[in-house]
């Protein structure tokens, strides 16, 4: 799990050998032995996940019961194989099952060349037939580690599970500094990792998170109510070096801590239970976390446990979004007292209903689908995997063909709502020229116009000016009011462009006619997307929107906790 904590700044100090080794040496017989079972989670990351593996060879030297369960999820780029040919486990196990929580394990498949490289106490790896999520992911080591090692009380069950992503690197001395964390008492029953930017290794992006009951979201300071606010800002206060910055050591107490390093007390999750299923992926771990609270158990996060990761925002995509609106509602309706309940859920679907009202206005109707479907879904209890329409890519030039916008007179209009749009914009441009003139269809170039935000300057080119010289585009500015808006697209309403295009998702001018958007996303303009837009459409879409908005009012009212 990511959430939106804001990012900190902070150096992380290395250990000098001789220090890590003085320490390892010293480390108390408890913590030595004890028998840690590691879950990674893997997706088409073979690359990834090898790499995770690699990390963990030195977090075995700190802990000799170290066992190892990989979980492939049903990967479509060798992964099982690949880590079967490079680290050689000492088993392979077939799981031909759709539900995480009902498994159909086979017999342990022992390769003939199995020799367990890396030296673990033991590594598995688990192949399921289908891609189950991170969630079923996780909720499937934890059926393994039950059927291979048992529940809390039997002979070979192990003290600790450690959850791991596939895309994380740890620190040698990450392990140790959890167990530490966690034998300080044996209430905590969680324990995370101070998350850290993995392409910049001095940026934390996560460490304490809570739980606002009054908005449902989560973020690194607690609310007002909060029974951890006072200690928390009193910690804040004092943790802080000459220059001003935050001194992230020691251990606090928390609401949530994240899944791509967390090590849980077997006996604690057995109690508990395992994760909610219909999550798939996103909040399944912060629910989870929450849960424990509601027993009366501590979660921790362990401020020298470092665990290097890609910020979440980095991965956040319109499907990746659904899941993690979806799923919020879920984890309010569980976390939410009676009293504050229906006051919250109205604070989460109007905002996600306001997201989507903007969606449509602004040319962005798949956004605006996905936010609807995941505040229906959550008021129908559809969980599991999204299953959304392919979205077609072609080329640019093809998708600008197929829109009817390749022949002279024809006007294309470039939606440029910062300076960073209008770079990308300019480069589309000459792209598109480009592949027109090589192809002997210079003459079939559009009208270009590039509607600006006012403020976001647009690019000069040998010192020509942007709105004049030979092949320059047309520019139209607007600033950002709702009435200069209308004013400013009156033109085109009379007389509306051959298509829109978008890019990375940024439009905030509402553009209400014409029948065709092209997306394109600045990391690889080689293809393109092409949506059917234009007044008709959104009217569709209103009227779908309206009556969603009616069915969240209703549900509202009626609200009561869900059980946990």
């Amino acid at each position: 799990m990511d959430v939106g904590a804001a990012v900190q700044e902070t150096e992380s100090i290395p250990i000098c050998t001789e220090e890590a080794e003085r320490e390892d040496s010293q480390a108390n017989t408890a913590t030595l032995q004890a028998t840690v079972v590691a879950i990674v989670v893997t997706w088409n990351r073979k690359e990834m996940v090898s790499s995770v593996l690699d990390a963990l060879v030195a977090q075995a030297r700190i802990c000799p019961a170290l066992h190892v369960v990989v979980v492939d999820n049903a990967s479509t780029d060798g992964t099982a194989e690949h880590i079967s040919t490079k680290f050689q486990p000492d088993c392979v196990v077939k799981n031909q099952t759709s539900q995480a929580l009902l498994p159909s394990f086979s017999d342990a498949e022992t390769l003939d060349n199995a020799r367990n490289l890396p030296g673990f106490a033991s590594l598995t790896v688990v192949s399921n037939s289908d891609n189950l999520g991170g969630c079923g992911g996780f909720n499937t080591g934890f059926k393994y580690v039950e059927h291979a090692f048992g529940r809390s009380g039997d002979k070979d069950a192990p003290d600790f599970i450690w959850l791991l992503d596939d895309d994380i690197d740890l620190p040698a001395e990450a392990l140790r500094e959890l167990l530490e964390a966690a034998k300080q008492d044996q209430e905590i029953s969680l324990v995370g990792s101070r998350t850290v930017d993995l392409g910049d290794r001095r940026t934390t992006i996560e460490s304490t998170i809570y739980f606002d009951e009054t908005t449902g979201l989560m973020g690194p300071e607690p609310g007002e109510s909060n029974p951890l606010a006072t200690e928390h800002y009193q910690w804040q206060s004092t943790s802080r070096d000459e220059a001003g910055k935050p001194i992230y050591s020691g251990v606090r107490d928390v609401d949530i801590v994240s899944a791509c390093s967390m090590l849980a007390r077997w006996k604690d999750v057995c109690e508990v239970g395992y994760w909610d299923e219909r999550f798939f992926i996103y909040c399944d771990d912060a629910d989870w976390c929450l849960r424990f609270k509601g027993k009366g158990k501590r979660v921790v996060c362990a401020l020298d446990a470092i665990v290097y990761h890609t910020p979440w925002s980095h991965k956040l995509t319109p499907e990746r979004g659904y899941y993690l609106n979806r799923n919020l509602a879920w984890m309010i309706r569980r976390n939410v007292g009676e009293q504050r309940l229906r006051k919250t859920l109205f604070k989460w679907s109007a905002r996600l209903m306001s997201q989507a009202k903007t969606a449509i206005l602004n040319r962005r109707l798949y956004e605006a689908d996905l936010l609807m479907r995941a505040v229906a879904d959550s008021l129908a209890g559809k969980g599991g995997k999204l299953y959304a329409p392919s979205s077609e890519t072609e080329s640019a030039v093809d998708a600008l063909t197929r829109a009817g916008a390749l022949s002279g007179g024809k006007r294309v209009v470039l939606s440029c709502p910062t300076h960073e749009t209008a770079l990308v914009a300019e480069r589309f441009r000459s792209k598109v020229a480009n592949e027109l003139i090589s192809s002997g269809k210079a003459a079939d170039q559009p009208a270009w116009i590039v509607l600006a935000r006012d403020g976001s300057a647009m690019p000069v080119h040998g010192g020509e000016p942007p709105v004049e010289g030979a092949n320059r585009p047309e520019l139209r500015e607007y600033v950002h009011d709702r009435f200069n808006k209308i004013d400013t697209q009156l033109d085109w309403f009379r007389s509306p462009p051959a298509a829109v295009v978008v890019f990375d998702g940024h439009n905030d001018f509402p553009l209400v006619r014409g029948r065709n958007t092209i997306h394109v996303q600045s990391d690889d303009m080689t293809v393109a997307r092409r949506e059917r837009d234009g007044l008709r459409v959104k009217l569709k879409y209103a009227s779908r929107w309206a009556l969603l908005g009616v069915r969240v009012v209703l549900n509202v009212v009626r609200a009561k906790p869900a059980a946990v």
